[in-house]
């Protein structure tokens, strides 16, 4: 013998089952964006004169693809940041515009033995927070 059921509780689990559908979309498509988030271009200039008159380069963990705010530059704990094969570390925050644009937002270097002045092109990234 079924049970009947109660109408209002299929309309809550109906309802409940159309909110939980949209939270899984609206994550999903959050997750794609910040995928086809790109690192502000005047940043991306900075950020390259700069590794080129400290004589450096970007390491391979965060920079995979030749696009800055990728790989572990987009980590948000501490430990990838502080991690002493990770330098220079950047990190990055691709929220912006819909989640389409990465500003660089913290800048690590560690023990380069660079001496002279601070280059000018730091003022080239407005959202750094971390020197």
């Amino acid at each position: 013998m079924m049970r009947p059921v109660t109408p209002g509780l299929e309309s809550c689990s109906k309802g409940l089952l159309l909110f939980l559908c949209l939270v899984i979309l609206f994550w999903c498509s959050q997750s794609i964006d910040a995928h086809n988030a790109a690192t502000h271009p005047s940043e991306v200039r900075a950020l390259n004169s700069i590794f080129q008159q400290w004589g450096t380069q970007a390491v391979g963990s965060w920079n995979m693809s030749g696009e800055p705010c990728s790989g572990s530059a987009l980590n948000q704990s501490d430990s990838a940041f502080l991690d002493p094969h990770n330098n220079p570390a950047i990190r990055c925050d691709c929220s912006f515009n819909h989640a389409t644009v990465c500003h660089i937002t913290r800048l690590r270097i560690y023990s380069l033995d660079r001496r002279g002045e601070l280059p000018e092109e730091l003022l080239d990234l407005p959202f750094l927070t971390v020197l």
